[in-house]
């Protein structure tokens, strides 16, 4: 496109003077005789040259153009700036008119022709003999074109007519051949479907289950794809699917029937155990092959073996891997498992089950070796789909468990590892497993630190609890009667001084009771719970940091399960026996005693590796402690609530609206002192010495404070009362001394007992003797008694008096 065709598809936005349209005109002009100079320097010789090369433009009279000698340098045109001449010729800044320019412009153009002269002149062909040439090939290509309009013209007259003709013969002759193709594919359709049939009725004749049901596979896929559009509209063909779908079906149930006849399995309840029979029959005969393969030809080869897969998976080998069982072969063909669930329930052991495995993959692969297509047989169908979920049956609930859980089983462990690895290679040597998909059975040793770890763990836990379930009525005799006593003497020494004289002070001043315990009876689960806490330790110690860890928390978990498990399995001799809350509340206290040196012993053991975790069971002590106090306590609770009940039920609860108390007053206070015997009698030995005291005291003096404060709420007794009072508190104070060890320790360890006496003392005296034993607020009265509660006393036995009321004056 030039610049003229540019600027006139530019649309014009207001409308110019005659003077600027002059001046567009003098550019354009310029610029189209600067350009056609331009172009007929740069179009001219290769255009020349390229027609005058090729020979085959000439005709054969003619001659080639003649060259001049000798061409003179051209000039080129191509480097020549139309614009920058306008732009100098026509400066567009300032104001100019055309009569100005007009030299200017001729001058340019007459410099331009003279190049084009110039470059006529020196070009080095002859252009009017190019012309001339040009003009003949001119009327030559006029001939030829008036030659084809005549051809043209002759075509569409004569041979379009005959071509019309022509095409409509083909198009009758092509219905034609499609009705005849319609027909024959129809036909051809309804003789192959002839066929199938025909093979399927000579294989059932011959008595071929393979090339029946191939006949019949065949004709459904050819219905089912391959027939000809229009044979799907005809009855021939819906009847055609119906009887191959109704035969094909029969056809598989007689399979069915037939492999359930030569491959049977059951599995019943027989006295507690399961009786698992299989009995099959399979063989290479002529007609069990051609069952295999009229199975596999209809795809339900597969189904059948997977049916049975799935059966062999989780009624023979999951129970028999997890229970004792036994395989019998009775013969070729039948194979016979009994599985025993015993109760409690028993694993057996691995060299039985691998045993049991070993036969029931040597029956299968005698009868299951058969090839069914393509060399492939039926053991390695079954094995495909055994494969993974065997092998992670037998590696999880057999192998694992075989790992030990001790350090010395531990060491000799590669000899089960060998008969494992053996067994692994009995069932490649079969080829039951494809190699690509077989779990190694040995996998689970990547983890055998944890395993052991966890293995270890379970039995020290389980044999815990085996031992706290023990009776805890057995009973051993542990401890020092007498506890030595400490000969070092504390010495006053600067502790800042030196920190090893510090240490050594303090190892000193630790009393030597810290280290023993007193003479007492304990249950003997107690010592072989400690005895396997020991046995754990020195496990620990031998093993890996991971093992070491673990057993240091199953310790931990051995004595919180302690605090559950006897509580709760020994809780109704808890609350009715004292003799068991005695053993208990001593086995809690002797195991606390050994926690608190346990963390340093296993420390001492474990010298010189870095833990990530602390040692220690000194925050257990406390816990162990408090269960036994608890126990100790609820029962002391019980006595305590006896005892009051004796009491409280008898006439010593209404002595104010009583003049004489009955029978069953003496008879509560004779049944109390029957208890504390029998505590005694219980406790005695059981007990440390001074615990015991402790205990009986404390029940004596709850009780001395009851009668006390029977008497000492009273407002009025008569003398007849005081009397059975006197008598009965005196028969007290003649059998309490004898529940203790030491009689001596009644006036020791029960605060009341000065004051019961002193009660007798005022019950059976005078006036005159109370006020001889009061001494102005100096006598044993004064230091046993208020002076509220004497008071009392007093006014309830004595009548109101001149002398009594000068006693009571005194006492204030």
């Amino acid at each position: 496109m030039t610049d003229k065709e540019d600027a006139s598809k530019e649309p014009i936005k207001e409308p110019l003077d005659d003077e600027a349209l002059e001046k567009l005109a003098v550019e354009e002009l310029l610029r189209e005789a600067v350009q056609g100079a331009a172009r007929a320097e740069i179009v001219g010789p290769s255009a020349i040259e390229a027609h005058t090369i090729n020979p085959q433009n000439m005709k054969e009279n003619q001659n080639p153009p003649s060259k001049k000698t000798e061409p003179k340098e051209n000039t080129k045109m191509e480097d020549y700036d139309v614009e920058s001449v306008i732009q100098r010729i026509l400066d567009c800044k300032e104001p100019w008119k055309i009569q100005e320019k007009m030299p200017l412009l001729m001058e340019e153009i007459d410099k331009l022709k003279a190049d084009m002269n110039i470059f006529l002149e020196n070009t080095v062909f002859d252009i009017p003999a190019i012309l001339s040439e040009a003009t003949d090939l001119c009327e030559e290509s006029k001939d030829l074109v008036n030659e084809m309009q005549a051809c043209q013209a002759e075509i569409e007259q004569e041979t379009m007519a005959e071509i019309l003709k022509t095409i409509e013969n083909h198009d009758k002759i092509g219905k034609e051949l499609e009705t005849c193709k319609f027909t024959w594919n129809i036909t051809f359709d309804a003789v192959r479907c002839a066929n199938y049939v025909k093979a399927y009725e000579e294989g059932r004749d011959s008595h071929s289950y393979s090339k029946a049901v191939e006949a019949i596979c065949d004709l459904l896929n050819y219905l089912n794809g391959y027939v000809s559009e229009g044979f799907e509209q005809l009855d021939l063909f819906v009847q055609a699917k119906d009887m191959a779908r109704v035969t094909l079906d029969k056809l598989i149930q007689d399979l069915f029937e037939e492999w359930d006849r030569m491959v049977s399995y059951s599995a019943k309840p027989v006295s507690g155990n399961t009786v698992v029979t299989l009995n099959i029959t399979l063989e290479g005969t002529p007609s069990c092959l051609d069952l295999l393969h009229a199975l596999c030809r209809c795809q339900k080869l597969f189904e059948k073996i997977t049916e049975f897969a799935i059966f062999i998976l989780k009624t023979v080998f999951s129970p028999a891997i997890r229970n004792k069982s036994t395989v019998c072969c009775d013969s070729e063909d039948l194979v016979t498992i009994t599985i025993h669930h015993s109760k409690p329930k028993c694993r057996p052991d691995f060299r039985e089950t691998i045993a049991n495995m070993k036969l029931l993959f040597d029956f299968l692969n005698n009868k299951f070796s058969l090839q069914y297509a393509n060399g492939r047989t039926l053991i390695s169908l079954l094995g495909k789909i055994l494969c993974i979920d065997f092998c992670n049956l037998i590696v999880n609930e057999c192998f694992i468990y075989t790992v030990p859980n001790n350090i010395n089983d531990l060491q000799s462990y590669y000899v089960i590892t060998a008969e494992i690895q053996d067994f692994e290679r009995f069932l490649k040597r079969l080829r039951v497993f494809p190699e690509d998909e077989v779990v190694p059975f040995l996998s689970y040793m990547d983890d055998i630190d944890v395993l052991f770890a966890d293995n270890s763990s379970q039995h020290y836990l389980d044999t815990a609890r085996a031992i706290m379930l023990k009776d805890l009525n057995v009973t051993m005799s542990i401890g020092l009667e007498k506890i030595p006593e400490d000969t070092s003497e504390n010495a006053s020494i600067d502790m800042l001084k030196f920190m090893e004289e510090a240490l050594d002070i303090f190892e000193k001043t630790i009393p030597n009771s810290l280290f023993y315990f007193p003479r007492c009876l304990i249950s003997t689960t107690a010592q072989e719970l400690l005895d396997l806490v020991y046995l754990i330790m020195e496990q620990a110690v031998q093993c890996s940091d991971i093992v070491c860890k673990k057993l240091y928390h199953t310790v931990r978990l051995i004595f919180e399960l302690y605090d559950a498990v006897v509580p709760y399995h020994n809780e109704n001799y808890l609350q009715t026996i004292p003799h068991f809350v005695a053993l208990f509340h001593n086995n809690c206290m002797y195991l606390a005693h050994n926690l608190q040196t346990l963390g340093d012993k296993w420390l001492t053991l474990m010298e010189g590796r870095d833990l990530d975790y602390a040692i220690g069971f000194v925050d257990l002590v406390q816990k162990i402690r408090e269960l036994g106090y608890k126990h100790l306590t609820m029962h002391m609770q019980q006595q305590r609530k006896q005892i009051l009940d004796n009491i409280r039920s008898s006439d010593l609860n209404c002595i104010v609206v009583r003049d004489v108390l009955g029978d069953n007053a003496e008879a509560a206070v004779r049944q109390c002192l029957r208890q504390l015997l029998a505590l005694k009698n219980v406790w005695i030995g059981v007990f440390p010495s001074n615990v015991f005291t402790k205990l009986i005291a404390t029940l004596v003096n709850m009780f001395v404070d009851e009668l006390i404060h029977r008497v000492c709420t009273v407002e009025d007794i008569s003398m007849e009362m005081a009397t059975q009072l006197t008598d009965m508190y005196t028969l007290v104070v003649q059998k309490a001394p004898q529940l203790f060890t030491t009689p001596t320790d009644v006036d020791k360890y029960v605060k009341s007992w000065t004051k019961l006496q002193e009660l007798i003392f005022v019950l059976g005296g005078s006036l005159k003797d109370i006020e001889n034993h009061w001494s102005d607020g100096n006598g044993p009265l004064a230091e046993h008694f208020e002076v509220d509660e004497l008071r009392c006393l007093i006014k309830a036995l004595f009548q109101n008096t001149q002398f009594r009321a000068n006693v009571l004056s005194k006492i204030k």
